[in-house]
């Protein structure tokens, strides 16, 4: 009973064997393709790209892994850059976190006169928090 468990073993070891390498010895019969430099050199060249690289608008980027401390992926990452969308962003939280979105405010005569908002405000106009946070959030004229 030893001798045919172990011949059945011996027999299906083959078995697999021989169904791995079928292919391989197939491979050969293959077509050739003829592909000239250029072609070549686009599929290299596709190969080399990153997969489902972001697609973005703006001038630079940077996706940052935090735990690694290593870029993952950039765009002009080194490029300096003004910081006045981030500072909006960073404004924008510190009033949801700290204001009440109700509330009225008067317009100063030296904010009424700071350039770049899309906002128009004048001097002594009265407007609510709210509108404010989304005037602070239009683009920037520059």
């Amino acid at each position: 009973m030893l001798k045919n468990k172990t011949l059945l073993r011996i027999v299906i070891l083959i078995i697999l064997i021989v169904n791995v390498c079928m292919p391989l010895v197939y491979a050969d019969d293959e077509e050739e393709i003829d592909l000239n430099p250029n072609e070549i050199n686009k599929i290299v060249e596709s190969a080399t790209k990153p997969i489902n690289e972001p697609i973005i608008n703006s001038k630079s980027a940077i996706i940052y892994d935090r735990a690694t401390k290593k870029v993952i992926w950039g765009k002009n990452e080194n490029q300096k850059r003004p910081m006045a969308s981030t500072t909006k962003i960073m404004t924008s939280i510190v009033v949801l976190e700290n204001a009440n979105l109700k509330d009225t405010v008067t317009i100063s005569k030296k904010s009424a006169n700071t350039g770049g908002s899309c906002l128009k405000v004048n001097a002594e106009d009265k407007i609510t928090v709210n509108d404010l946070l989304y005037g602070l959030m239009l683009r920037s004229r520059k």
